[in-house]
Order: structure tokens, then C-alpha cells, then sequence
């Protein structure tokens, strides 16, 4: 039923948990919290793994990262948790004849890992994967949906680190949420951001 949330978390996993002389690894302890606060923005979505076109979407996250591990070459990667307060989406709706509505959800991403490498003193780049559970103020994106959907949203990113306390990530985020075939239908909904996230140390 999970399926689809769970099995991209744990490919990524076994990929970055992958152990030996060619891509060595320190696990760390005792790492200090960081701060985190994103914002995003997409245009349009697309139709990929979801079926609804032609929708705008905003959303907003409050979390935390912490690095877990080492990597030659200055890369760490860090587990990542969310809580998502608002998330937007102004959709065609097919039930009415695709006349455009809007739905609005909270939701929470318990997990999530992000790859991130220096390329200098001032840059680097973030690969990053997590999974969230939503639940949307009526049935999404069809009547024959669900209130409770599930989202799938890899990302990549640049980080600008302005000091040893402050640092900002700009970048592309595809987002998929859907109800993973719990619900009547499942047409699920594919959105592009670009988005913000200020992360403090």
C-alpha cells in the first residue's frame, strides 16, 4: 500500500549505506542540530508518475538536519525531518469538469537524507530525498481521493554558505504526492519547485 513512500527511501539508503574501500565512510556522533526553514514554488505540474496538469502549488517546511556520516572529499550526508504547515495546490478538478479549485494540507516528513558535497569555501551542491505524509482539507485530488496522501520528492540544490552559521540552498525540487492506491482513484499530482532554504547552524 506504501509502496511507492517507502521503497525510494530505502533504495536510497542502501546506495548511501553502501560500505568499502572505494567509498569510504565515518559514521558520526554527538553532531550538532541544524536549523532549517523552506519555501517553494511551482509553475505548473508536469504528467509523470501523476495525472492532474495544468496545477500551481506552494509549499512551506520547518525542520531540522543532522549530519550522520563522512565522506572523502568534504561530503556529509544528513538525515533530515520536517513538519510541512502549508501546502497549497489550485488544480483542475475532473469531477467538475476540470474547473479549477484549490486544496490546502499540513503534513509531516519523519524522514528524509540529503547529500551534500563541498565544491568550495563558499559552495556546495545537495542531493536530497525524503517522504512525508499530507493530509489535505477534503478529498485530493478527485472525490474519489483521500484526505490522507503521501508524497515522493527528490531534490537538488546549491548552498551558498555565507558563514559558519548561516547558510542558504536555492534549487529544483519534483514533488509527487497521491493517496498510494488507498483511495477509489489515485490520479496523483506531479509539481516543479523552485525553492528556498535557509538553514541555520
Amino acid at each position: 500500500m506504501l509502496s511507492c513512500f517507502i521503497k525510494p527511501l530505502l533504495f536510497i539508503v542502501i546506495i548511501l549505506s553502501i560500505n568499502n574501500k572505494s567509498f569510504a565512510q565515518e559514521k558520526l556522533k554527538d553532531q550538532p542540530i541544524q536549523f532549517r526553514v523552506w519555501s517553494g514554488y511551482s509553475f505548473t505540474s508536469v504528467f509523470l508518475l501523476g495525472k492532474t496538469k495544468n496545477a500551481t502549488s506552494t509549499i512551506v517546511g520547518i525542520g531540522f538536519r543532522k549530519a550522520i556520516r563522512a565522506y572523502p572529499d568534504n561530503a556529509l550526508l544528513f538525515y533530515t525531518a520536517d513538519i510541512i504547515p502549508l501546502l497549497h495546490f489550485d488544480y483542475p478538478k475532473r469531477d467538475m469538469n476540470n474547473e479549477f479549485v484549490k486544496g490546502k494540507g499540513i503534513g509531516f516528513s519523519p524522514i528524509g537524507f540529503l547529500f551534500e558535497k563541498r565544491i568550495n569555501r563558499t559552495f556546495s551542491y545537495q542531493i536530497g530525498v525524503s517522504g512525508s505524509f499530507i493530509l489535505m482539507d477534503s478529498t485530493f485530488p478527485t472525490d474519489k481521493g483521500r484526505r490522507l496522501n503521501f508524497t515522493f520528492d527528490p531534490s537538488f540544490t546549491i548552498q551558498t554558505h555565507f558563514s559558519k552559521a548561516v547558510s542558504l540552498a536555492t534549487g529544483y525540487k519534483f514533488h509527487h504526492i497521491s493517496n498510494a492506491q488507498t483511495g477509489s482513484e489515485n490520479p496523483g499530482l506531479d509539481s516543479n519547485f523552485l525553492f528556498l532554504s535557509l538553514i541555520i547552524k
